[in-house]
């Protein structure tokens, strides 16, 4: 009998133990970040100069004006348990809000979320999703209904991925993405519906006390409603796309007013996979957008970070232009355009511990 109690008691401590110690690993901070950016979009709807141009500009877009200021709130939750021994496991959300003064069309709303898995320092697996429900693109004619009205044309966004990320020396790793993508229109719109797969391999690096990253990822654009039946169905969308990318950040110890500064640049090659068509049928006209058609697109950006009082500021220039080549004048006529964005935001860190 006093063996058994002795035996019971043992079995209690050592289940206390084990739950004491399996609960500690989620007795960790919830940390949160909170930012605000306030900007301005010289051109919102990404238009060529013909579209701005055009008398049938107020048809195209649904907006006071085709450029506008904004502004965008965002909110980021952060949560490290040890749910595996001595692995760190990371869990975040974020939601953002879009919002564009000259368009409320155009505002919209992100939401992501992250699962990760940290190794050892550098090393790490990581599951992402976002998603944005709704994404007001510009006003097109409704082929299949009519061929002078214009309807609204929208889409969502979700994507899912998965990266590796491991470390090749001191300070130096790789990391390699795989992203599936899916575009899914309003139902006026439903042959743009696209769905797309895309992988990234990733360097990051020190040099000269900067912290550095070259990148370069493919995506397969695959247009899935192609041919179902519809009469605007009747073009293949479908593309492939390479990205080259390089950023550069650096710490300023000897200016007082700044305290790092960084610069990145992209070039995008899309090439369209849609055959030719001599005749004037509008799949014709609308296969001359794609059919040979490559753009090369350029992004430029620069910013500067200064910390006051904990609250980070940061002022960011974007630079955009598109360079379109095919074998119709007016399809680079259609669709190059320059854009540019200035941007100042502040964000500010915390945690809370609650579950301590």
């Amino acid at each position: 009998m006093i063996k058994t109690r002795q035996f019971l008691l043992s079995l209690l401590f050592f289940s206390v133990l084990c739950s004491n110690s399996i609960f500690s690993g989620f007795k960790v901070p919830i940390y949160y970040t909170s930012s605000v950016s306030m900007g301005y979009d010289n051109n919102l709807f990404r238009l060529s100069t013909l579209n701005l141009d055009s008398t049938l500009l107020p048809s195209i877009v649904d907006a006071s004006a085709f450029h506008s200021g904004y502004i965008t709130p965002k909110i980021k939750i952060d949560y490290q348990p040890y749910i595996f021994k001595d692995l760190k496991t990371d869990f975040n959300f974020a939601y953002t809000r879009n919002h564009y003064f000259s368009s409320s069309e155009k505002s919209f709303n992100i939401f992501q979320s992250q699962i990760g898995i940290k190794f050892a320092p550098y090393q790490s697996i990581k599951f992402s999703h976002r998603y944005i429900p709704k994404y007001y693109l510009r006003n097109y004619i409704d082929h299949d209904m009519s061929k002078e009205q214009y309807e609204v044309c929208t889409f969502s966004i979700e994507s899912f991925s998965v990266s590796y990320s491991h470390p090749l020396t001191k300070r130096n790793w790789i990391k390699l993405k795989l992203n599936n993508t899916n575009y899914f229109y309003n139902e006026s719109f439903t042959e743009f519906d696209t769905r797309i797969i895309q992988f990234e391999s990733k360097y990051y690096f020190r040099f000269l006390k900067s912290s550095n990253s070259i990148w370069y990822s493919y995506s397969d654009g695959d247009n899935i409603s192609t041919n179902n039946g519809y009469y605007s169905t009747n073009v293949n969308r479908s593309y492939g796309e390479h990205n080259l990318g390089v950023s550069f950040k650096k710490k300023l110890r000897k200016i007082k007013s700044i305290d790092s500064f960084g610069t990145s640049f992209m070039y995008e090659n899309r090439f369209y996979k849609a055959e030719s068509d001599d005749d004037l049928s509008f799949s014709s006209r609308e296969s001359a957008l794609h059919n040979g058609r490559t753009h090369n697109e350029f992004n430029f950006s620069f910013w500067i970070d200064k910390k006051i009082n904990q609250i980070n500021n940061q002022f960011k220039f974007k630079y955009r232009h598109r360079n379109v080549e095919s074998d119709y004048y007016w399809v680079s006529d259609f669709k190059e355009f320059n854009k540019f964005e200035i941007t100042y935001k502040i964000s500010f860190s915390s945690n809370l511990n609650i579950l301590y």
